[in-house]
């Protein structure tokens, strides 16, 4: 339920704070006080739109901010937490805050919990927590959708358990629906498709990669590129080591002649063997440089080779894949293409008997949902239409008209309207079609009334529900709302004394005119002032002790009820 209600800056609401409790809240006060400002700003923290003026007048930006107790309805709250997990808000001890404010620019920013969230999010969350209606407004019960999900919580949990195994099928019928609609190409674009696969496949498997190729490739292409450099440098040193000055000779000449002087003293031994190891050392250098330039005799071909495959490979992967293993999946996924194509019919006839298979399971469910949503409907018209008779609505008659459709929808094949008919020898009209308010606003009083324990909403907000009535029809409507305040939050902007005496709770609007400026307070009664204030409403500004008598005798006849 709505525990708490905080104002800023919005229409003639410079700040003000609301604790509405359980059970039914009353706002009155005087026409123009600002009772609409307040429904406004919980329309407004709730998603709807407003207009430019909806800031107060030199102020910088509007806040409206509401918070939410989610523990009087556990149905609602694991419904709401399994909502707000998919958002990745948490739904705590405290319930649900949601909160905008709004800039002169007009842009908006709503929170949940204190995470920023998109409007949707916030509508999303509005169908769980609150149900406003207003005279121009009804909103969610004038909806055909809405009447039959209405309806299916009404039929209870047989409802609930065929409607989850049609969901599941219809969602598995969409996909087969969506799969054949991809393989009904036409003739000429299927065998465009097949050919224009085959020529993808056919280039990548004539490129014939292996996998790490290219990186192996370029390591060759950066040493060969550099092979003229290390050719010339090459020649220099081995020009220089053994044609210009052979160093191999110089060193094996004096080997040879201190070979002769190592007989007259041995301390020279050392000398001769390190000399030894220099020439076995110039042998194998000169090997090996012979055998590094005799290599690079056919460099330049090796170098055209690796350019030209490296071409090839970048080619590839420019059209197919970042890498060669993007490639290689790119394959694989386009030869799948290529042989559900080529069994088209094969495929395509299995998925035809796969559809008519599930469609047949789809009507079989239909007709078990039609039969019961026909069979519930009868007792929701029976109940809703002995509500408006409680209601000072005897003449009237109501119907929950389930019709069948043919096409499959996600709840079935069939179609819900309310119905009513106000007066007598009149046929039925849809709801929406009523045109007195007075009339409406105790439809959807009564349907609140026998929907409540099903229903999940735990906050009704009524705009003026006392639209068009008085007298007798307005004390069965107060005690209409006071029963249905047992089972929900109700919250309720009215004229009428006999409505206002049934509050659990009373608040006042009303304005003050403050250094020239007009701003609107909202103002908790206790019971002697909520007494006042009925008098206020039974007799206007001048107020006797007889219209005070008279206000506390209805206050304490509305007590005896709602006790």
């Amino acid at each position: 339920m709505l525990t708490y209600l905080h104002v800023k800056n919005i229409a003639l609401i410079e700040e003000l704070e609301i604790d509405f409790d359980y059970g039914l809240n009353i706002l009155t006060g005087e026409t123009g006080a600002g009772k609409s400002i307040i429904l406004g700003s919980i329309n407004y923290v709730l998603g709807a739109k407003v207009k430019k003026d909806f800031i107060r007048s030199g102020a910088k930006e509007a806040f409206v901010e509401c918070v939410f107790d989610m523990k009087s309805n556990q149905l609602d709250r694991v419904a709401m937490k399994n909502l707000l997990s998919g958002y990745g808000i948490s739904l705590d001890d405290e319930g649900v805050i949601i909160s905008r404010k709004t800039a002169l620019n007009g842009r908006s920013v709503f929170r949940v919990n204190g995470e920023v969230v998109k409007q949707d999010v916030i509508k999303s969350l509005a169908s769980f927590l609150i149900d406003i209606h207003s005279q121009h407004e009804h909103q969610s019960l004038l909806s055909n959708s809405r009447q039959l999900d209405l309806l299916d919580r009404y039929a209870g949990i047989k409802m609930e358990q065929l409607l989850q195994e049609f969901s599941q099928k219809y969602k598995e019928f969409q996909k087969l629906n969506n799969s054949i609609n991809d393989e009904l190409l036409d003739d000429d674009k299927r065998r465009r498709e097949i050919a224009f696969l085959e020529f993808e496949i056919d280039e990548i498997k004539k490129a014939s990669l292996e996998k790490g190729e290219d990186i192996e490739l370029q390591k060759t292409h950066d040493r060969l590129s550099h092979s003229q450099l290390i050719l010339d440098k090459l020649s220099k040193v081995n020009n220089e080591l053994y044609t210009h000055t052979d160093i191999g000779f110089v060193i094996s000449s004096a080997l040879g002649e201190l070979d002769k002087l190592v007989v007259f003293d041995e301390e020279l031994e050392p000398v001769v063997e390190n000399l030894t190891q220099i020439e076995d050392l110039l042998g194998s250098l000169k090997r090996d440089m012979t055998r590094y330039l005799e290599s690079m005799d056919d460099f330049e071909e090796e170098l055209f080779y690796a350019e030209k495959r490296l071409d090839l490979i970048n080619q590839i992967k420019l059209k197919y894949g970042n890498t060669i293993d993007d490639v290689f999946a790119y394959l694989e996924i386009k030869q799948s293409e290529h042989s559900s194509l080529i069994d088209f019919e094969k495929n395509l006839q299995q998925t035809k008997a796969s559809i008519k298979k599930m469609k047949n399971e789809l009507v079989t469910l239909s007709v078990d949902i039609h039969k019961l949503r026909k069979s519930k409907a009868k007792e929701l018209s029976k109940d809703i239409q002995s509500s408006l008779v409680d209601l000072n609505l005897e003449n009237a008659r109501f119907e929950v008209n389930v019709s069948s459709v043919e096409d499959f929808t996600p709840k079935g094949m069939d179609k819900v309207m309310f119905l009513i008919s106000t007066n007598r020898g009149e046929d039925v009209k849809p709801l929406k079609e009523v045109a007195s308010g007075g009339e409406l606003s105790r439809v959807m009083l009564a349907i609140k009334s026998i929907l409540a324990e099903v229903d999940g909403v735990d906050t009704l907000v009524f705009d003026e529900i006392d639209t068009g009535i008085s007298g007798v029809t307005a004390q069965k409507v107060a005690e209409k709302m006071a029963r249905l305040s047992n089972e929900r939050q109700l919250i309720c902007i009215t004229h009428l004394p006999q409505i206002a005496a049934m509050a659990r709770a009373h608040f006042l609007i009303h304005k003050k005119d403050i250094d020239e400026t007009t701003l609107t307070y909202v103002d908790p009664l206790d019971e002697g002032a909520s007494v006042k204030e009925l008098a206020r409403m039974l007799s206007g500004a001048v107020t006797s002790d007889i219209v005070l008598a008279n206000a506390k005798e209805m206050k304490d006849y509305a007590m005896e009820i709602i006790h």
